[in-house]
């Protein structure tokens, strides 16, 4: 018996090299390939180098989890109008954090013909997520400016790091609101909303009184919620864009044009 056993471990061994490509040995395995690495800063530059209009035109989207379909209809949609700039996916890219939904996610919205840019989500941080995104798209926290507007992309998912004080960063908020000669206004996008559980309420008064400081900030955008509402939660002039989740089969497209905005749903 114990012969037995040991020809068959032997067999294990030898036939394990040819079969190494056969399987995935850990599904939190980070391997991604050069399209799926960097995504934001590539996607930075592909906009830089598109022709400006007088109306800048988003679509939006988000929470999109696992919900492939819709995800591929909603590709398919924003790729038949020309008028669209870029898109923003406001978070839950992966629904559990695993590095291959990270690669499923980005296998539909590489099929976009224009930019893309997606801020982190609670989803997004289960598991080894915060390294898949990292390894995806880049940091937590970043910016681009776009034809005279700054769009700051903030990570607000508190709970994930156990309302340690430092989710959303306030500092680094501040510092990117603070006025510039190549900005006039702000758009600033983010997962968690501050009336949110899921947000450090240690924080939400300095993160409200950040954005409203400098009366830049046009109006925000989050998801998280799944529906859609435009709301003023606070005493200012400052409207909060609760963004449709992809599930709904809906997206929202927010147009700006002389420092001023609209938003309209589109259905597909």
């Amino acid at each position: 018996m114990r012969i037995v056993i040991k020809i068959a471990f032997l067999i294990n061994i030898l036939f394990m090299p040819a079969c190494e490509d056969m399987f995935d040995y850990s599904p939190y395995t980070i391997d991604f390939s050069d399209e799926n690495r960097n995504v934001n800063q590539r996607n930075i530059e592909k906009l830089h180098a598109r022709e400006k209009n007088d109306t800048i035109t988003i679509a939006f989207t988000g929470d999109t989890h696992l919900f492939f379909d819709e995800t591929e209809w909603f590709v398919n949609n924003v790729n038949k109008n020309h008028s669209i700039d870029f898109v923003i996916h406001v978070g839950d890219f992966a629904d559990f954090g695993l590095p291959k939904q990270y690669l499923w996610g980005n296998s539909f919205l590489l099929k976009l013909e224009v930019p893309y840019f997606v801020v982190i989500g609670n989803h997004d941080l289960v598991g080894n997520g915060s390294k898949a995104y990292q390894e995806m798209f880049g940091s937590f926290n970043y910016s681009l400016i776009y034809d005279s507007i700054k769009f700051i992309f903030v990570n607000t998912n508190s709970r994930e790091f156990k309302f340690n004080g430092n989710v959303p960063d306030i500092l680094w908020i501040e510092n990117q609101l603070q006025p510039g000669v190549d900005f006039t206004r702000v758009v600033v996008i983010f997962h968690v909303p501050p009336t949110n559980s899921d947000f450090d309420e240690s924080l939400e008064e300095a993160f409200h009184n950040s954005l409203s400081h400098y009366k830049n900030v046009l109006f925000t955008v989050h998801g998280h919620l799944h529906n859609h509402e435009i709301y003023k939660p606070y005493a200012d002039s400052i409207p909060y864009v609760n963004v449709f989740g992809v599930a709904h089969r809906k997206y929202n497209l927010i147009k700006i044009s002389k420092n001023q905005f609209e938003v309209e749903t589109v259905e597909f």
